[in-house]
């Protein structure tokens, strides 16, 4: 059984290396694009293109490989998006000998002289329009984008325009390596890309204008200082309070939706929704003077994946999507209520945090998580910030907090 060498072209046949050209010379079975085919015109080696029908391919290499030398030639780097992950799912990886080469990303950045190790990659390659969603792009500063021939230049134009995403600058690299052919367009009016005709393949890469002044006026962080949110009367979670509030609602995927029931100044749901950038927050708050500060401070904040909901919970709880992770920040007489909408359209092993400084809530929100069976949790906590005297510091007090939390089983209750 002979080894399947797997070799990255990189930008064209000139980023080869003398070993590379003679396993190709020297094998039996040459597998690859008909563009890459075509740069090696040796009559005695037998070509296999690859085409859509994948399968076929891997089973023509199978039946050869026992008596035939195999080189598969792969755009760029072989594990980039490229061929190589492929056949790492339908050969043992001890008969795949994989050659790296320069990926057309890392090209494409040395193209325009940008580092590219803070950069999201997204391969749009063989994906159904309606699947992507631009949202997930609105904390990100530097993006790159292998298109295709439907999800092109045009397709990504017309989608930041529909979310009103005009903060990046817009760069189309086109057929990357073709000394004759390669094209490098930067646009700052997304209207003029749609105009425009672009040959392919080519990568576009989104960087956020004025990145060096970072997306916010100030640095974020979990636990941020009261200060920096607007709040009437001191109604907002406080840091040291909301950075063991956020730990109980163990945000691990980043697209989470998120429930934040008595939003108050919004503090919570925001520091969520930077945690969850591809998600949603919805932030519920039914004191219509409140919902001024909560604007403000998704402003200030930049969030452009918090809703605001200005209503009474659980009104209008059916146009809200399904929630992974729900915070009841308030309720006073109605908290009864609001956990029991919230424990019946939380989904299934989500969690819920629930905050209150009084001994008659708590007992509410622990008779009512065990009897939907949610084995709460509960921590008492009591901080004590210091404050300056004329002769040094004392510590005062603020009001301790129960925090109560529990996850939705999958039997039915």
């Amino acid at each position: 059984m002979n080894p399947i060498d797997i070799i990255g072209i990189g930008q064209g046949k000139e980023d080869l290396t003398q070993k590379h050209l003679k396993l190709i010379k020297k094998c039996d079975v040459l597998v690859g694009g008909q563009r890459h085919l075509s740069m090696f015109d040796y009559p005695d080696i037998q070509k296999i293109p690859v085409n859509a029908h994948i399968n076929s391919v891997v089973e023509a290499i199978k039946e050869k490989m026992t008596d035939h030398k195999i080189v598969v030639l792969a755009s760029g780097d072989p594990l980039f998006y490229g061929i190589g992950s492929t056949l790492t799912q339908h050969f043992d990886k001890k008969y795949l000998n994989i050659h790296s080469n320069i990926s057309s990303v890392s090209a494409a950045f040395a193209a325009i002289k940008e580092p590219w190790h803070d950069a999201k990659i997204i391969s749009l390659h063989g994906k159904q329009p309606k699947s992507f969603s631009f949202s997930k792009l609105a904390n990100e500063n530097k993006i790159a984008f292998l298109t295709d021939p439907k999800m092109n230049p045009q397709y990504l134009a017309a989608g930041l325009i529909k979310e009103s995403m005009y903060d990046f600058k817009f760069c189309v690299l086109e057929k990357l390596g073709d000394r004759n052919e390669e094209k490098i367009t930067w646009f700052e009016n997304l209207n003029l890309i749609k105009e425009q005709t672009f040959s392919q393949p080519n990568i576009v890469i989104l960087q956020k204008q004025g990145k060096e002044k970072d997306n916010f006026s100030h640095e974020t962080h979990i636990g941020m200082e009261d200060s920096l949110f607007k709040h009437s009367k001191g109604l907002i979670t406080k840091s040291e309070i909301r950075s063991i509030t956020l730990s109980k609602l163990k945000l691990i995927k980043k697209d989470h939706v998120f429930w934040d029931i008595g939003s108050g100044s919004g503090s919570i749901g925001i520091e969520a929704s930077l945690q969850i950038p591809w998600g949603h927050v919805y932030a519920i708050e039914k004191h219509p003077g409140r919902i001024s500060d909560i604007i403000h401070n998704i402003k200030n904040f930049n969030c452009s994946n918090v809703k605001i909901v200005n209503s009474a919970f659980p009104e209008g709880i059916e146009e809200l999507k399904t929630p992974d992770r729900i915070f009841i920040g308030g309720g006073g007489k109605t908290l009864g209520q609001i956990i029991k909408a919230s424990c019946d359209k939380l989904a299934v092993f989500g969690i819920i945090v629930i905050n209150t400084v009084l001994l008659q809530n708590l007992e509410i929100a622990l008779t009512l998580l065990k009897e939907y069976k949610f084995s709460p949790h509960i921590v008492q906590i009591q901080v004590s910030r210091s404050k300056g005297m004329p002769f040094g510091d004392r510590l005062e007090a603020l009001n301790p907090v129960w925090i109560i939390s529990g996850s939705k089983p999958k039997i039915k209750v």
